[in-house]
């Protein structure tokens, strides 16, 4: 780790001057605040300035501490399996303290570690109030793919601006200093092989997801004109096509020819990457372990109520959505709840292997891995486990097969179990919570050898329990409407006739 002094030369020889600047002679401080308020006319609002003012102080000084115990956390996971494997505990443990996510505790972990190694001085700054949570959170954003050592020139450069820098100035410079350091870095080690990959973004509240594509600028815009091309080409076929009166080309809902006119040439490019075929040269690519699975309630099949589906348990879809892709479909899978809880009901098999239905019934109880806090959806890579150990010897004598036995992990949490390092214990359920057998699961978690114990209960279908109660509505006003008819009210004679 360099000294403060080696940093100082390094920055004399080599960042140029316009990087090195220096505050503004005059910075707004607490105390100007008022007077700056009443030359609005507000005298009140510069209290309040004053008060916003040491709120976010506090905050940053919370903020400061919080990163000194995360980083504490901190295991080097180049040091080997076992080391990765204790990184991947802490953020577990963290997750359950901060009530976040796994990855999200990761993440915060990895840049406490970052902030402490290489960001000391904004990190002080930040203990004492005198830098904004937000300017350190850019910070360290900024700088996640830069080396330690770069990362401390800057460090004592962002302190050398002083506090005085306004927002704009500070993102505008940082950005410049990054991108210089950025370019020095592929000078001193060679070009770095551009990024490429897809990803996958979280599926937004109206049911629509979104591929992203990233790589080399000349790879990304030749893939997308030959996507234009094949488009154009598309929908000047479909314009003669209705012109002729023939069959239009990709239109599988019929819509272009309905309404008279070509697809627009979006829809068009779409419809063309979704039904895109890969090429894989020979390689065999293995059936999906599950199939996508969107759960409707019954009555919104019925149209009666607008309850959203699930897509895979996980992502709602609008309720129109769901009836349509129903609609579709020549085969339904029925999935059992209890009416008042929403519970999965349970199966069972007498095999150590699991049935196809059995690992159906855990996805759909358990959408991502069991371990609390753990995102990763069981989909894909997960792994079926059994929480009391299975005896292929004497199955009478161990774990059983079954829903309340078995749930599925991530191979990494499944793995952490095999070693030790996690130990679920199945729980009877939540007292209080409804009938046995029918009432949600509960399982107790021991997270890393110093026996941290948290409760997860089973996920239920949550549209169940309100979906009943809507038909329960809808029947006892139809009983109502029933009663009338058979039995109307007498009309009323009025006041009897005087004497």
């Amino acid at each position: 780790m360099p000294s403060d002094e080696e940093i100082r030369r390094a920055i004399e020889q080599h960042v140029p001057r316009r990087f090195r600047v220096a505050a503004p002679r005059r910075r707004v401080t607490r105390t100007d605040l008022p007077a700056r308020a009443e030359e609005s006319g507000d005298v009140e609002l510069g209290s309040l300035l004053q008060d916003l003012w040491d709120a976010e102080a506090r905050a940053s000084q919370l903020h400061a501490q919080r990163t000194r115990v995360l980083a504490a956390l901190a295991v080097d996971p180049g040091e080997g399996d076992d080391a990765r494997l204790e990184l991947e505990l802490n953020a577990d443990r963290a997750a359950l303290a901060l009530q976040v996510t796994r990855q999200v505790a990761l993440r915060r972990i990895l840049d406490a570690r970052m902030a402490v190694r290489s960001l000391p001085r904004s990190l002080e700054r930040l203990a004492a109030g005198r830098m904004p949570v937000d300017r350190f959170t850019r910070l360290l954003r900024s700088t996640r793919a830069l080396r330690d050592a770069h990362r401390r020139i800057i460090d004592q450069l962002v302190e050398d601006w002083g506090e005085g820098l306004t927002a704009d100035t500070f993102e505008r410079r940082l950005r410049q200093l990054v991108a210089w350091m950025t370019d020095r870095m592929d000078r001193a080690e060679g070009p770095r092989e551009p990024r490429r990959g897809i990803e996958v973004l979280p599926p937004a509240e109206d049911g629509t997801a979104c591929l992203q594509v990233f790589g080399p600028a000349p790879e990304i815009l030749d893939l997308g004109r030959r996507l234009d091309a094949a488009a154009r080409a598309v929908q000047d076929v479909q314009r003669r096509a209705l012109a002729a009166g023939t069959d239009v080309p990709l239109d599988p809902d019929g819509s272009a020819a309905g309404r008279g006119r070509p697809l627009p040439l979006t829809l068009i490019g779409y419809q063309l990457l979704r039904t895109a075929s890969f090429d894989t040269e020979g390689v065999e690519v293995p059936r999906p372990r599950f199939r996508m699975n969107i759960t409707v309630p019954a009555m919104t099949l019925l149209g009666v109520s607008d309850a959203p589906g699930l897509l895979d348990g996980i992502t709602p879809i609008p309720a129109d959505m769901a009836r349509e892709l129903a609609g579709g479909c020549d085969v339904w899978h029925r999935v059992l709840t209890d009416p008042s809880t929403g519970a999965y009901l349970p199966l069972a098999t007498d095999t150590y292997r699991p049935s196809a239905g059995l690992l159906e019934h855990l996805r759909q109880r358990g959408p991502t891995c069991a371990v609390p806090s753990c995102t990763r959806s069981v989909c894909t890579a997960s792994e079926n486990d059994h929480i009391r150990e299975y005896d292929p010897a004497h199955p009478e004598l161990g774990g059983p097969t079954s829903s309340e036995n078995c749930h599925l992990l991530c191979w990494m949490h499944h793995r952490m179990k095999t070693l030790g390092m996690l130990d679920p214990v199945r729980l009877g359920p939540a007292p209080g919570a409804g009938p046995a057998g029918v009432s949600p699961g509960r399982t107790r978690w021991r997270i890393g050898a110093a026996g941290e114990r948290c409760t997860a209960l089973d996920d239920v279908d949550l549209m169940t329990p309100a979906v009943v109660a809507e038909f329960e509505e809808l029947w006892e006003a139809h009983q109502e409407r029933e009663r009338r008819r058979l039995h109307p009210p007498r009309p009323d004679p009025g006041p009897p006739p005087p004497f």
